[in-house]
């Protein structure tokens, strides 16, 4: 357990270390820990081309954990991955202001 208290006298935060030991046991797989399950740099190019091909992210994260067995990766990361980038090729914009630009760049006719 960890006790933690400003000091008075010179304003700094000190720490206690009551008992030093966990109260729980190490897990022995690190599967769904957050710096475990992060895409790698070739994994984030992978998810892009399929992203780009119109695969779904369940596909993706079985195309990525078939590449590479000791993959850690969940769907959650895919689909985070997904979101940025969505949000770069949007740039700045509002969905609608993407929708009308869109329609700009492919002669759409629409009324204002």
């Amino acid at each position: 357990m960890v006790s933690g208290y400003l000091s008075r006298q010179t304003n700094e935060w000190r720490l206690n270390i009551l008992n030093g030991v966990h109260n729980h046991a190490m897990k022995s797989a690190l599967e769904g820990h957050i710096l475990a399950g992060r895409l790698k740099e070739d994994d984030k190019k992978i998810v892009h081309d399929l992203t780009k091909s119109k695969v779904h992210p369940r596909n993706i994260l079985l195309n990525l954990k078939s590449k590479r067995q000791d993959c850690m990766t969940n769907n959650k990361q895919v689909y985070n991955e997904r979101q940025q980038i969505w949000r770069s090729n949007r740039s700045d914009k509002t969905a609608l202001q993407l929708l009308i630009s869109k329609l700009e760049e492919h002669n759409y006719v629409y009324l204002k």
